[in-house]
């Protein structure tokens, strides 16, 4: 039996070896000496080295790196992951290697044993960039034949609300779509940023040109610059003749999303762009005139970004010529019952429903529910449960919503209530509740981002800024999750 055990055991591992060197990502392991365990084929060809000149070797061997310096060794001592960094380091042959990497420790127990990383050839990353801009060029130029395309689907008419405060936005709004200003969209996620953004561009004078959007944080820095700026054939490995983001939205808008994610590198040549109105290809001597209007965005308050290192203070003066603040739902709470209507009518068209209204008792947790994920959140709950209706039913209830989303609505608000001391602006109260859910939260989930931004339907980067903003302590309610 003890045989059998040690046989599915190898090969077991054989396979595993098997997947490993098939895939296009380098893997290595290191044991918690610091020593190479394993090294799959696709660091073989970006590193050029054999995989026998690594695995047994200690890291600063192999690598042109020290005890200090070297990532995987920082996680093996620390535990704390690096998750998506470029490196660009160098062999003891001396060859530089780029990529983007990911470097995890490794637990038995509570002993870290080793870490493993996950790299990505950024050289690679490059070629299918440039492959990328290139049909993107192609789908641009099709787009220009259709006159009825300008790459939105948007304008002011599309955005549903009565409240007051929602009204002033709306007004504010078509007032700077009128002239060419850059504008700096502030507002938390879910809000509709880039709502607003097209609505701009289909009321201003560039309505006839290309919007042309970019979400900053979703891609890395090198590859986005290859994005923003162009290439110009033989800029790099399968570099082509291509245009980039700014040329694409020439007599248009362009628009950058969560500008604070970008890296101040790349911030400093996004200013001389703007500054000079010209750009530069990558892998080119000559100057391109460009005629654009910028809109960008951020999830945080552009004043902390700056004040924080994540926006230079220079490009926010140059970008923010206009600042339009979008106000959270809890803001505008008169707005939830509007906008439910607008996604129950959204969704019978989808799935084929017929849902004429939301119940009393439903209504009133919406309007009760703090929205940490905003409009989106809210469409995302009436979506939820319209997969739960059946076809002769009229009315949205309570018992259509996920029994997660229900203890949310049902267990939790209601608990809150008791809590807040009474006396407060409604803005002051909101965020309180909004605080003791996220930490009643955390703890359920022993301090898990990931998996609470889950449960709380929203994003991890918007879970992390709120944990920022409340100064919430996560170590401090993992310990009271025991």
């Amino acid at each position: 039996m003890e045989l059998e055990k040690l046989r599915a055991l190898e090969q077991e591992n054989r396979w595993l070896k098997t997947v490993l060197d098939a895939i296009h990502e380098g893997v290595q392991l290191s044991n918690k000496e610091g020593v190479t365990v394993f090294y799959n084929r696709a660091c073989e060809r970006f590193e050029g080295l054999r995989r026998e000149d690594v695995v047994g070797k200690k890291i600063t061997e192999v690598y042109d790196v020290t005890e200090e310096t070297s990532t995987q060794l920082n996680v093996l001592r620390t535990g704390v992951p690096v998750v998506e960094q470029y490196h660009q380091y160098y062999t003891v042959d001396g060859k530089r290697v780029d990529v983007i990497a990911s470097t995890y420790p490794y637990y038995e127990g509570n002993e870290i044993v080793g870490v493993y990383s996950i790299n990505r050839d950024v050289t690679k990353m490059k070629e299918f960039m440039a492959r990328t801009i290139e049909l993107q060029r192609h789908l641009s130029a099709g787009k220009k034949n259709d006159s009825r395309s300008n790459g939105t689907r948007f304008s002011f008419a599309d955005i549903i609300g009565n409240s007051d405060v929602i009204k002033q936005v709306i007004a504010a709004a078509q007032k700077i779509a009128r002239n060419n200003s850059s504008v700096l969209i502030y507002g938390e996620t879910g809000t509709g940023k880039e709502l607003f953004a097209q609505s701009i561009h289909n009321a201003s004078l560039y309505a006839d040109g290309p919007f042309i959007a970019i979400n900053c944080a979703a891609i890395p820095e090198t590859l986005l610059e290859s994005l923003l700026f162009g290439t110009v054939k033989g800029a790099f490995t399968g570099a082509v003749e291509a245009p980039g983001l700014f040329e694409q939205a020439e007599n248009g808008t362009l628009f950058l999303d969560e500008l604070n994610s970008m890296g101040l590198h790349l911030q400093a040549k996004l200013l001389r762009v703007i500054q000079d109105k010209s750009i530069r290809r990558i892998g080119d001597n000559t100057q391109r005139t460009v005629n654009c209007r910028i809109i960008s965005s951020t999830n945080k308050d552009p004043l902390e970004a700056v004040r924080d290192g994540q926006i230079r203070q220079d490009l926010y003066y140059r970008l923010s010529a206009v600042t339009l603040h979008l106000p959270p739902l809890r803001e505008r709470i008169e707005d939830v019952a509007v906008l439910s209507s607008y996604f129950l009518q959204k969704y019978n068209k989808q799935f084929g429903t017929s849902i004429v209204s939301i119940s009393e008792q439903l209504l009133d947790l919406f309007m009760k529910h703090p929205w940490p994920g905003n409009v989106r959140e809210l469409e995302h709950v009436i979506e939820s449960a319209m997969n739960m209706v059946d076809s002769e039913e009229k009315t949205l209830t309570l018992s259509h919503l996920p029994l997660y989303l229900r203890k949310r609505f049902t267990g939790q608000i209601h608990n809150y209530q008791a809590q807040v001391k009474p006396g407060g602006k409604l803005n002051e109260i909101l965020q309180e509740v909004e605080k003791k859910i996220i930490e009643d939260t955390l703890r359920k989930n022993g301090g898990n981002i990931s998996q609470t931004a889950q449960d709380l339907g929203i994003f991890r980067q918007a879970l992390q800024y709120r944990i920022k903003r409340y100064n919430i302590k996560i170590d401090a309610l993992k310990r009271t999750s025991l």
